[in-house]
């Protein structure tokens, strides 16, 4: 359960790769609304330590305080077939500072075990048109290149991400994500996007 629940972790924590890497220096979460929430449908396959799996879900994120200071996310993770569900994680996002993903891994709900380091490096970037959930949208896409140090019997990970951001999606704006790793393949697309409020 602790290997699903930090490969996990990483994948999440890849959702606002790009913010750090934009242009932009506003936070990506600034102007998101109490009731805010994008839900991503999860593809992977996992092989580490003698274990070779695959997962198939949605991660949820949603909007569930706002004030000047700071937004916080509950982050819910359903994977039909699991033993047991994992619980919804609470991420405080503080907006006084700029994002860093890497935090949202490693604390504050993000999952991550003691002791595991992440780091991440831009890669390329481009343009491009990208069709999910039946919708077409205007993207950005850039690599990302990250390294992860993971407690045994997970171990060290490399991944190569590559993600397609929008200004029309809130909560960061990933639209999709491809991550492929020693450890895991995954892809996260936009399957909904909206205001419970």
């Amino acid at each position: 359960m602790l290997l699903r629940k930090s490969l996990l972790a990483l994948a999440v924590a890849a959702f606002a790769l790009p913010s750090v890497f934009a242009e932009e220096t506003e936070n990506p979460f600034k102007n998101a609304k109490v009731g805010d929430y994008a839900i991503y449908k999860m593809e992977g396959k996992v092989g580490v330590g003698g274990m070779n799996f695959e997962m198939s879900g949605t991660v949820t994120q949603t909007v569930i305080e706002k004030d000047d200071k700071k937004v916080v996310l509950e982050i819910e993770t359903d994977i039909p077939g699991l033993p047991v569900k994992p619980p919804k994680q609470k991420q405080e996002i503080d907006l006084t500072k700029p994002f860093d993903p890497a935090k949202m891994a490693a604390g504050g709900g993000g999952g991550l075990p003691g002791g595991a380091e992440i780091k991440f490096e831009k890669g390329k970037s481009g343009k491009e048109k990208v069709k999910v959930g039946g919708k077409e949208y205007e993207t950005n896409w850039e690599t990302i290149i990250g390294k992860a140090k993971l407690p045994e019997p997970i171990g060290d990970m490399e991944m190569n991400i590559k993600t397609w951001m929008s200004k029309d999606v809130g909560l960061g704006g990933m639209v999709k994500m491809e991550m492929k790793s020693n450890l895991m393949d995954m892809v996260m697309e936009l399957k909904e996007t909206g205001s419970k409020k």
